[in-house]
């Protein structure tokens, strides 16, 4: 049972590779970006590090909530616990995705978070891969923050599992290099258009489209930007990132005065150029 365990990630990879790399192709946004990308390798040694690192971690800190909460509110535990499953799922996925969008949102206003964030967002191409580029303590306070409200609450751990393998799927997909915009309903739940320019390099798209798995979210606070009928011109920050992990993972200490997304500095290109030009290797 352990060994399978150990391979169940693997085996969930491999499954996501064979569904994203076909449909890349079929429905690719640029057609000229590779499969195999530049820094393809590091974002998928990043997702085996990160997960090593954070399991223990993350387990550590929902153990000191439950413990917390059961202290705290007892009352209101006994009751989520005694819902179906159906509405405890429906639960997990509409607050931890809310928690998702309120971690999101903070860590693009507070700077000494964005620094940590900013590693995300330093990929000038996306793909289905650019879903496990985080820092680990980026990804820590994106797990703790959608996952430690369900914990407190006593949602039943299907009901966690059901929410985790939505978000898993929803990450992938709107990162991914696909044409998909899902119509009247990109209002509603996140596509890979929606997602697209929340990495997009062009100061309007700065500080958008948080949400991952409901776009609601960002039109109830007022903080959607979804163009219809086009794509960013590019992706990126103006913050340059190393291409190892290693490296990644110390640049955030090493340069803690980053700031959060506000406008491009255009001070600092010659007289009519586009700011993204900043942005190529």
């Amino acid at each position: 049972m352990g060994i399978l365990q150990a391979l169940s990630p693997f085996k969930t990879f491999v499954l996501a590779a064979a569904i994203f790399i076909p449909f890349e192709r079929l429905a690719a946004v640029r057609r000229d970006q590779p499969v195999l990308r530049r820094g393809w390798g590091t974002d998928v040694l990043t997702a085996i590090v990160n997960g090593l690192l954070l399991s223990a971690a993350v387990l550590m800190v929902l153990a000191g909530v439950e413990s917390l909460a059961a202290a705290a509110i007892p009352g209101i535990r006994t009751w989520v616990a005694s819902r179906p499953f159906w509405l405890q799922a429906l639960l997990a996925i509409v607050l931890g995705d809310l928690g998702i969008y309120l971690t999101h949102r903070l860590e693009h206003t507070v700077p000494s978070l964005w620094r940590f964030h900013a590693v995300h967002h330093s990929a000038e191409e996306l793909d289905w891969l650019v879903a496990f580029r985080f820092h680990p303590l980026d990804l820590f306070l994106m797990r703790v923050g959608s996952l430690a409200p369900l914990v407190m609450l006593n949602v039943s751990p299907s009901a966690i599992a059901a929410f985790v393998a939505i978000f898993g799927w929803q990450s992938w997909l709107v990162h991914a290099n696909v044409r998909l915009s899902y119509g009247p309903l990109r209002w509603a739940i996140a596509s890979p258009a929606f997602h697209h320019w929340h990495h997009a390099a062009e100061h309007e798209a700065f500080n958008r489209n948080y949400s991952t798995i409901f776009a609601a979210w960002d039109v109830v606070f007022g903080t959607i930007h979804l163009p219809q009928g086009r794509y960013p011109a590019g992706y990126g920050t103006e913050e340059r990132m190393p291409a190892g992990y290693l490296a990644r993972f110390v640049q955030p200490i090493r340069r803690p005065s980053v700031a959060p997304p506000t406008t491009w500095r255009r001070s600092e290109c010659a007289d009519g150029e586009d700011p993204r030009s900043s942005l190529s290797a």
